[in-house]
């Protein structure tokens, strides 16, 4: 009996045994079951996953992980039921295994461009596990380079891909090509102009090299006065310029106060002078010219914006011409020496014996009238009386009376004569 009960135990020990190795085999082909990833279907430049090939390209299997890694969603054909798979969890590491660090998505650094003809972009791709490879959609519009440079080439719009594996990131490029209405200029001063960037939605910026020749305000030109400046529009970091040109002021008229003038020996007078336009005389410089420098001379003072005469001690007449910006004006000049404003005897009646002398002298002004006249004595009777000078240029003279009788002594001095009624008696 004894022996048939440890031949049972036996036998009960082998098939739980057995049973135990059955239930590990089944416990370890689930664990493996649960730990297998999903397959799904992309193409290169998709942002769908799908459970077949969906549709036309080219289509690559790849984990549901890297899928979802890579920011795709899932068909709607596809997982029409509402239903899409999720990933199997990874297992759980073992004593002394490393956790495997989480894929990061691709990303790009610019999803959009706007670019003018001729300027450049670096564009960059960062948690990129492959080389990255750039690709243009359509290079007449906008090239790259190797590493991810954009440059515009014409008007119109690109997409830049840049691709690392079987994940692809894009960059739409719009390009610009912006154009000023006028390259050069050349304005009058006081004159405006508008100035436009055709090809170009956005906004300007304008500047002037040099203001205070030519000033830019919302693209309208004022020219202010002679010169040259550079009109700067700048968009998109590109600038493009117009070289303005403000022409010297047209002198239209020049006008003298008086074109007739008369002067007396060593005199000064001004003459204003009037240009039209003014300003003008900020442009040019005085031309002026005597025609007999022997008589009169002629200047120009800036200061006071006249001309000046300065007349010489010689009688005669000269012409004056004045010139500026090709426009001229003259004036005649005519120097004759002072007149005589008061000519007067020191006595105006005499009585005189005969056979005596008297001394009669004058008073005249201006006294320098004696340097440009003769001094002419005269008697209406020389049997009576005569006269005569002391020396040239003297202010006085003798009267001589000869017999009895009346005569009268005339003095002359350029335009004025006094007289002295002399009577000669015993």
């Amino acid at each position: 009996m004894e022996k048939q009960k440890r031949k049972i135990t036996f036998k009960f020990l082998i098939w739980a045994a057995v049973l135990l190795l059955c239930a590990g085999g089944a416990v370890h082909s689930n664990a493996d079951t649960a730990q297998a990833e999903t397959t799904v279907y992309v193409t290169k430049t998709g942002t769908k996953y799908h459970s077949r090939k969906c549709g036309n390209g080219t289509y690559t299997p790849t984990t549901l992980s890297n899928a979802l890694a890579r920011g795709l969603t899932p068909c709607s054909k596809c997982y029409s039921g509402g239903h899409t798979p999720s990933p199997a969890p990874a297992p759980a590491p073992g004593p002394g295994e490393n956790i495997p660090p989480a894929v990061k998505p691709l990303k790009i650094s610019k999803t959009s461009l706007l670019l003018v003809k001729g300027q450049t972009k670096k564009l960059k791709v960062s948690n990129a596990v492959e080389t990255v490879s750039w690709n243009s959609s359509k290079t007449s519009v906008a090239t790259v380079s190797a590493s991810g440079k954009v440059k515009a080439a014409k008007k119109g719009t690109a997409i830049i891909t840049a691709t690392s594996g079987t994940v692809s990131k894009t960059c739409r490029i719009t390009v610009e090509e912006p154009k000023l209405s006028a390259k050069k200029l050349t304005l009058n001063i006081n004159q405006s102009k508008k100035l436009k960037l055709s090809g170009c939605g956005h906004s300007v910026k304008w500047s002037s090299s040099n203001p205070s020749i030519a000033n830019i305000q919302k693209g309208k030109i004022t020219a202010i006065r002679a010169g040259s400046a550079n009109i700067t529009a700048k968009v998109h970091g590109k600038k493009y310029l117009c070289k303005v040109s403000v022409n010297k002021p047209k002198v239209k008229k020049i006008t003298l106060g008086t074109k007739t003038v008369k002067m007396e020996y060593g005199q000064e007078k001004k003459l204003q002078l009037s240009v039209l336009p003014s300003y003008a005389l900020n442009y040019y410089k005085f031309s002026v010219k005597s025609s007999d420098t022997s008589v009169v001379s002629a200047f120009f003072d800036n200061l006071s914006n006249t001309l000046l005469l300065e007349s010489k001690h010689k009688a005669g007449k000269a012409k004056v011409t004045v010139s500026l910006g090709g426009k001229t004006v003259t004036c005649t000049v005519t120097i004759a020496p002072p007149l005589v404003k008061t000519l007067t005897l020191d006595a105006a009646a005499l009585t005189i014996e005969p056979g005596h002398n008297h001394s009669i002298s004058f008073d005249i002004d201006p006294y320098v009238c004696t340097d440009y006249y003769d001094v002419i004595w005269t008697t209406s009777n020389s049997s009576v009386a005569t006269v005569e000078s002391a020396y040239d240029g003297s202010s006085y003279a003798y009267i001589q009376a000869l017999r009895e009788g009346k005569a009268d002594i005339k003095l002359t001095i350029g335009n004025k004569t006094a007289v002295c009624h002399v009577v000669v008696q015993p």
